[in-house]
């Protein structure tokens, strides 16, 4: 167990334009309650996942100005008083957040130790998931840099992988990473899925703030000067910490993993086995739904015959599905989308198409 305080980092950036029309970039999915049976959204979810573990402190948030609000409404929700909200001026990915969610955790704890999470994850076994990130914890006492492949079940190729240099066995242990690989095609996935050190890319990482801090100086200096400048001549605005949009707009955009994890000695890849979906995409959410005898799941005013292995949601209207097999179907007041499932990853081109010729569908509802 660690004696280091904890400070989880949320990571609340992303427009969710893989779910729309449910999500949109005023109201991106991580705010939502993606399942109707579901009280609270993905952002409450990751947060309430971890609030057992020892030794944790107040939160960082980084998110952008448009969803400031939301924010913290939602955290205050969960009776979450304490927290920093970091406003990020533009999106700059996941290098420059982690930096600044560093540096601003040296300034609340001593020797603070960081959980890096995604706000629009979905975890089925929290208390495992617990397990495994208290053995990340003994690795980043060892100042290791740990992140978490999650051990694959299909061959996606929506999904990054980590290579591993040893093979996983069934015991959860820490293997020095090889090498990460970005989203492959079917067959390379395939191969990847039969070969036990590849793992899907989770996101999901542990390490010392200060172990961190070094590493991006050594590897991306530039990204933490910008950083520094960014949190000095920051401004508060009531629960908010505005960052210098000058000094924050000279970080490249660029991932943690290709900024240090790729270049570092000191990376550890754990492997986790507990449910874990990344909700890109809508046959992701179908993935994790609930599903009637014949494979489909259905939400709302929906009527099928002869339908399988589908995904039909009515928000407002009444959906009737005849003969359908493998489909997308989502209604709300103002769009529908009808997409063949092993499509869903399109939704994103669509949505860049009608913000290209300024349908207002295509950001807010």
């Amino acid at each position: 167990m660690s004696n280091n305080c904890i400070i989880p980092l949320i990571l609340c950036g992303g427009s969710g334009t893989r779910l729309w029309p449910l999500s949109r970039e005023s109201y991106p999915k991580q705010f939502l309650s993606i399942k109707k049976e579901e009280k609270f959204s993905l952002l409450q979810k990751t947060i309430q996942r971890i609030l057992s573990l020892k030794n944790i402190k107040k939160p960082i948030i980084v998110c952008n100005e448009e969803h400031r609000f939301i924010v913290a409404e939602q955290i205050r929700e969960l009776n979450i008083q304490d927290f920093i909200i970091l406003l990020e001026p533009v999106g700059r990915n996941t290098a420059p957040a982690i930096t600044l969610a560093a540096l601003k955790s040296i300034e609340l704890e001593e020797d603070p130790i960081l959980l890096v999470l995604s706000s629009d994850h979905e975890i089925n076994d929290a208390e495992n998931f617990l397990n495994v990130v208290n053995i990340g914890l003994k690795f980043s006492e060892k100042n290791k840099l740990v992140t978490f492949g999650v051990v694959p079940s299909t061959p996606e190729t929506g999904y990054g992988y980590i290579k591993s240099k040893e093979p996983f066995s069934n015991n959860i242990e820490g293997f020095e990473i090889e090498s990460f690989i970005e989203k492959p095609d079917l067959e390379t996935a395939k191969k990847f899925i039969s070969d036990n050190r590849f793992t899907w890319n989770s996101g999901i990482f542990i390490f010392k703030s200060k172990e961190i801090i070094k590493e991006i100086n050594q590897y991306s200096p530039e990204i933490l000067l910008s950083c520094r400048e960014a949190i000095k001549k920051s401004i508060f605005d009531l629960d908010f910490q505005r960052l210098d949009k000058a000094s924050f707009m000279k970080c490249e955009d660029v991932s943690i993993d290709k900024a240090v994890m790729e270049k570092t000695s000191r990376g550890i890849v754990i492997p986790l086995n507990v449910g874990w979906r990344d909700i890109g995409s809508w046959a992701a959410v179908w993935g994790t739904s609930k599903k009637d005898l014949e494979g489909n799941h259905i939400e709302g005013k929906v009527i099928l015959e002869g339908t399988k292995n589908s995904y039909l949601r009515s928000e407002d209207r009444l959906i009737v599905g005849i003969d359908l097999n493998n489909l997308i179907v989502v209604e709300t007041r103002d769009a529908i989308l009808i997409s063949n499932k092993n499509s869903a990853q399109k939704v994103k081109n669509i949505v860049n198409k009608l913000k290209e010729n300024k349908v207002p569908e295509a950001t807010s509802h």
